[in-house]
């Protein structure tokens, strides 16, 4: 199966998260150095300790690490779901068998059980244009297919968590 430039967007994607939280974790270390050095020279001053504690949190909480921890999560999970879906569509013959597997993958809540002829039609059409684009001399002319039809599988499947 041809590498698909989809994929490795998902992968930058992650790895743009994985150093933005490692840049923010590394930072917050430096932090907690910086500020117990000032400590140990307040020699037990406890209202200057206290602001300055207070002083440290608030620059921890402008890094925002959980809202990065939050990021980094929902690409970890986008990498995922794209990884698992391409996986299955290049490893089985029959796009029956990989509609089943990728909507049990991807769709197994009780919620999209209710859009099944919806999530099934957008799942067919990735695995075809995806097997297209894999196995066809001019297979880059359904780069575009694979995209809008991943977008679709993306937008049900945010559809179906919402509900």
């Amino acid at each position: 199966m041809r590498r698909h430039h989809l994929i490795e967007e998902a992968k930058a994607e992650l790895d743009v998260a994985y150093e933005e939280v490692k840049r923010a974790e590394q930072s917050v270390m430096a932090l907690e150095s910086e500020y117990n050095d000032r400590l140990k020279s307040l020699g037990g001053d406890d209202a200057s300790m206290s602001t300055l504690m207070v002083e440290k949190e608030q620059r921890q909480n402008d890094l925002h690490i959980e809202d990065l921890y939050a990021l980094q999560k929902e690409t970890i999970e986008r990498f995922a779901r794209v990884s698992s879906a391409f996986t299955i569509i290049g490893a089985v013959d029959f796009d029956g068998v990989g509609v089943d597997l990728v909507r049990g993958l991807l769709f197994h809540k009780k919620e999209a059980r209710a859009r099944r002829v919806e999530v099934d039609r957008a799942i067919r059409n990735f695995a075809h244009n995806l097997r297209s684009f894999s196995l066809e001399d001019d297979g880059f002319s359904y780069d575009g297919e694979v995209r809008e039809c991943w977008a679709e599988i993306e937008r049900l499947l945010n559809e179906c968590t919402e509900d």
